[in-house]
C-alpha cells in the first residue's frame, strides 16, 4: 500500500498510468490499473466494474460517459476486453471492489480525493475570481482616500494662520516687502480662501535699472496728477466706498480672522 501513496519522491502509481485525451479529460485503462489494484485475474476486476456500472446507472449518471467499452485487442492469444474509465469511473470501481486489498483502500483514498477536487475547481476559481475583484475594489477605495486626505490636508493648511511676515506663493519679494501691511492682510486672506496668486502671464520684460525707475517716476506723477484732479468730495465718496467693499470683504472672514481686520 506504501507503493500507492503519492508523495514528492515517489509519484503516485496512479498519475503514472493517467491518459488525457485531445480535450484535456482525464482517463485510465481498466487493464492498466488492473494489478495496481491488487487483482491477478481480469474477471475479479470485471465484476467490480460491472457493480460500478450499475452503481453509476442507479444513482442517474450516464454509465458510458464513465466506463466506455473498447474494442478487444489480440496480442497473439485471446482477444483481450478492457475499458476506458473516468475519474469519476475509478472511483466507483475502487469502491466497488474487494475492500479487503490495501491496494483497494489506497485507490478509494487517491480517486475521492482527486473527483473531490475536480468538483470544487470551478468553485476555487470563481473564489478566486472574487476575490482578485475585491482586491481591486479596496485598492480604488484605498486611492480614493488617499486623495481625500491629501486635500483635506491642503485645507487645513490653508486654514492656518500665517506668521506675520508669510509671503502667499507667487509673490515677487520685492514688490510683496513694498505693500502697506493692509494689503498684505488681504492678499494673505484671499490665498487661504481663494488659492489667490499674482498672474504670469503679463509680466514686464527685464529693463535697464535706470530704465525701471524713470518708469515708476512717471507712474508716481501720473497718479499725483489724477489725484490732484479729484475733488474732496469724491475723493472722501471714494475711500468711503472702498471701506464698504472691504468690511464686505472680511465678513466672510472667521471670527477669529476677523479680529485682524486692519479697520
Amino acid at each position: 500500500m506504501d507503493a500507492i501513496i503519492n508523495s514528492e519522491s515517489h509519484p503516485s502509481p496512479f498519475d503514472q498510468i493517467k491518459h488525457t485525451d485531445s480535450d484535456g479529460s482525464e482517463y485510465w485503462l481498466a487493464r492498466e490499473l488492473m494489478p495496481i489494484l491488487g487483482y491477478q485475474q481480469w474477471r475479479r476486476l470485471e465484476d467490480a466494474i460491472d457493480r460500478a456500472i450499475t452503481a453509476c446507472t442507479n444513482i442517474g449518471q450516464e454509465s458510458k460517459n464513465h466506463f466506455l467499452p473498447l474494442p478487444a485487442k489480440s496480442t497473439g492469444g485471446r482477444p483481450r476486453d478492457d475499458f476506458r474509465l473516468s475519474r469519476y469511473g475509478c472511483y466507483l470501481t475502487a469502491m466497488n471492489g474487494d475492500s479487503r486489498k490495501p491496494e483497494i483502500a489506497a485507490a478509494q483514498n487517491y480517486f475521492a480525493i482527486k473527483t473531490r477536487e475536480a468538483e470544487l475547481a470551478p468553485q476555487n476559481s470563481e473564489l478566486l475570481a472574487q476575490l482578485w475583484e475585491k482586491l481591486e475594489q479596496q485598492n480604488k477605495v484605498i486611492e480614493e482616500q488617499g486623495k481625500a486626505i491629501a486635500d483635506l490636508q491642503a485645507q487645513i493648511q490653508n486654514l492656518l494662520p500665517p506668521s506675520a511676515d508669510f509671503m502667499p506663493p507667487g509673490w515677487d519679494a520685492e514688490v510683496w516687502r513694498s505693500l502697506p501691511s493692509q494689503d498684505k492682510s488681504h492678499f494673505r486672506f484671499l490665498y487661504r480662501r481663494r488659492n489667490f496668486r499674482p498672474s504670469q502671464e503679463n509680466q514686464p520684460l527685464a529693463l535697464p535699472a535706470a530704465t525701471v525707475e524713470q518708469m515708476k517716476e512717471r507712474q508716481r506723477a501720473e497718479v499725483t496728477r489724477l489725484v490732484g484732479e479729484v475733488s474732496p468730495e469724491e475723493k472722501q465718496q471714494f475711500q468711503a466706498a472702498k471701506l464698504q467693499k472691504l468690511r464686505e470683504f472680511w465678513s466672510q472672514a472667521s471670527d477669529e480672522e476677523q479680529k485682524e481686520m486692519p479697520f
